[in-house]
């Protein structure tokens, strides 16, 4: 019994620092270079009015996402901005979407 678990010890171990170098290199990776990572853009106050206008709705009715999200994490974007985000599609071949950023916690 005491060999198991000295066994299984190490295998945790070793295994919390491969963990660890993986999760290194995750936070150095460019995640708004990854293939399926859409692009996205900030909206000028002038595209934002034009957009609401265009569609007949008001900031509050768009769809939100999160201050936390990580690509926007990564854009120097503050509550109220309204991002463009443009996916690719096989049907499409481009998709818009539109979100407002909001405060909050994914989770």
């Amino acid at each position: 019994m005491q060999v198991c678990q000295e066994i299984a010890k190490h295998l945790r171990h070793g295994f919390k620092s491969r963990s660890r170098r993986l999760w290194g290199e995750i936070l150095k990776m460019d995640i708004t270079k990854h293939e399926l990572v859409p692009k996205h853009i900030i909206l000028s106050e002038n595209e934002k009015e034009e957009l609401l206008k265009r569609y007949g709705i008001t900031i509050r009715q768009l769809p939100r996402i999160l201050l936390s999200d990580p690509v926007i994490k990564t854009m120097n974007v503050k509550i109220g901005d309204v991002i463009k985000i443009i996916r690719k599609s096989e049907t499409a071949g481009e998709s818009e979407y539109y979100r407002v950023v909001v405060r909050g916690e994914k989770g």
